[in-house]
């Protein structure tokens, strides 16, 4: 009996927040996060053995001996990245439906399942549907949960607790790459998928720990049938409109844009930093060890801005811009380094800006709306963000074969990430009030102001034809005995 309620408490019993569960969930989190985007993010290691493997230029695939489809190599590894947060507004529902728990739970099995199926496919076409679509999809359904699970753990730690997870996946992503490489020299690379799925087996148990049962986050109201029944059918009515009501805040609006402009340049590092290192005489073993340095330093980058941006006297905004402009100005001398140690030095770098990068954008998207549009706003920006992630590493794939090196796909990634550095200058110039990440009280019942009428309005409706049907029924029933009586 003793061990039934422990397994019942550990899947049923209610947690606290900020207590030490939590940040048993967030330890868990990061192992998680660590897992999934360090795989992901590591395609650029695969990138070099497919194009042996099947024969390929940078620029097309050939799909069979009969058929030919001129895609990029690269989209196969970058349509992995982008489908991260594609599908973030059906994650979304399958969080607030399901449960942060069984999302990515469902999330690793997809991921197994589309491992598996790549290490068996005949040609790189078919990659596109196990690996991009299936694999990718999993990962989507991993990442969402991890963030979104410690925003209900955690309330005073927040920032610390979204610094720690944001510090698993540049941890993974220094372990995945020599691991990787290490894995394809040893087994080939189809034997290396097929290991992989053993380690979203972890992620799959790891889930277990994500309990939804959380004090201090559930409103208990009392309803009668005819008013719950009537409450259902007036959320469904407004799910569209309240997801959309983000966009009334406008630090979120201005973020998001800036977000979605330097997702297309802050992955293509990744994707083509082994293939440039190559291409400048260094070999497959020393270039798959930059991600070592690029994950050493994103992870200082990551735990160091959790911490600053648990002061409330910094503005996460300016620390966000402020690596954008150093990842900027790293990638455009990249053109430049010729030695080994000179990319090592771009490595740590960069690294250190895109994990500052992924740690204020998490932390931003979770606090500049209030907590009932958290899930709202953090999957809407996945989805746009997805787009312009995917597109990058194929775009400076495509300009380095057209032009015989990466020195213009470089100057490109410099260029947008300087662009989008700028944009969160208009809500200073508009309104130095308005740049506060975290919105006043005041500044967030007067936004909800329009929806909480407009919800109050239908559901007043509802309620008035409800008590109408009662009503006549009622009376009905009065003439039935009246003259049942006479």
């Amino acid at each position: 009996m003793p061990l039934l309620q422990k397994i019942s408490w550990f899947f049923t019993g209610e947690r606290s927040q900020d207590g030490r569960w939590s940040w048993f969930v967030c330890i868990s989190a990061a192992i998680v996060n660590g897992v999934n985007l360090g795989f992901v993010l590591s395609f650029g290691v695969l990138f070099p053995e497919l194009m042996e493997y099947f024969g390929e230029t940078r620029e097309r695939t050939d799909a069979s001996n009969m058929v030919f489809f001129p895609f990029l190599s690269a989209l196969v590894g970058s349509i992995a990245v982008g489908m991260v947060w594609l599908a973030s507004p059906l994650v979304g529902y399958f969080c607030d439906r399901f449960g942060c728990r069984v999302t990515c739970f469902v999330g690793g099995t997809l991921c197994m399942a589309g491992l598996v199926s790549t290490s068996f496919v005949p040609n790189l076409t078919w990659m596109y549907c196990t690996y991009s679509a299936v694999y990718g999809l999993g990962t989507c359904f991993i990442y969402n949960p991890c963030f979104l699970i410690i925003a209900k753990y955690f309330m005073e730690k927040l920032s610390i607790a979204t610094g720690i997870v944001s510090l698993g996946s540049s941890l993974g992503y220094l372990c995945t790459g020599p691991l990787l490489q290490a894995l394809l020299d040893a087994y080939g690379w189809r034997d290396t998928f097929r290991i992989m799925v053993a380690t979203f087996a972890l992620v799959c148990i790891l889930s277990l720990t994500f309990n939804p049962n959380v004090q201090g986050i559930t409103v208990v109201e009392t309803f009668t049938p005819e008013k719950d029944n009537n409450r259902a059918q007036t959320v469904k009515r407004n799910a569209l409109f309240f997801y959309c009501s983000v966009w009334v805040f406008p630090a979120y609006t201005v973020f998001v844009v800036s977000l979605v402009l330097a997702s297309f340049s802050m992955y293509i590092p990744f994707i083509n930093l082994v293939k440039f290192s190559e291409d400048v005489g260094i070999s497959p073993q020393k270039a798959s060890r930059l991600s070592i340095f690029i994950g050493l330093a994103s992870a200082v980058g990551r735990i160091t801005t959790g911490r600053l941006c648990n002061d409330k006297r910094v503005n996460p905004v300016y620390i966000y811009q402020a690596c954008l402009v150093t990842a900027a100005l790293a990638t455009s001398i990249l053109p430049m380094a010729k030695e080994y140690w000179q990319i090592i030095i771009f490595s740590a770098t960069f690294g250190l800006s895109e994990g500052v990068f992924i740690t204020t954008q998490n932390f931003i998207l979770l606090t500049c709306v209030d907590k009932k549009r958290r899930t709202a706003a953090f999957c809407i920006n996945n989805l746009l963000y997805a787009f312009t992630a995917a597109a990058g590493g194929p775009v400076a794939a495509l300009m380095a074969d057209k032009t015989g090196d990466y020195t213009y796909s470089f100057y490109m990634t410099g260029g947008v990430l300087i662009t989008a550095a700028l944009i969160p200058l208009i809500l200073i110039c508009v309104n130095r009030g308005k740049s506060k990440v975290v919105p006043e009280e005041s500044e967030i019942e007067e936004k909800k102001d329009n929806f909480e009428r407009v919800s109050i309005a239908i559901q007043t409706l509802d309620e008035t034809e409800v008590l109408g049907k009662e009503l006549r029924t009622e009376s009905l029933s009065r003439k039935r005995a009246a003259s049942a009586f006479l």
